[in-house]
């Protein structure tokens, strides 16, 4: 079994040919993202990090986010690389406080 999740994979600083590149590089990527970023399928993309941070090392000027969700409610993220680094940040859900002009 496993743990699946949906990938999207956008290039923010550089250029868009990094997709196709990436993905031409690294099997598991090619599982999960189309040529221009988006999710082909949910996949098992347990290594992700380690290949993100290996490519963006080999292409220090870009940046890249990758978005994902899995399939346990509220588990949502993104990631970004920049040079061989990585900053995670995990969706917060958030309510707004209760207000009586609200009510119908």
């Amino acid at each position: 079994m496993g743990y699946y999740t949906q990938h999207d994979l956008e290039v923010i600083d550089g250029s868009n040919d990094l997709i196709e590149a990436l993905i031409n590089e690294c099997k598991e990527a090619s599982y999960a993202l189309t040529s221009n970023g988006d999710c082909a399928q949910e996949c098992k993309w347990y290594d992700h990090r380690l290949h993100l941070v290996a490519f963006s090392r080999k292409h220090p000027e870009a940046l890249f986010m990758l978005s994902g969700e899995g399939e346990e409610n509220g588990d949502a993220w993104r990631e970004y690389y920049r040079d061989g680094k990585m900053q995670l940040c995990k969706a917060k859900l958030v309510y707004p406080e209760f207000n009586k002009e609200l009510l119908e």
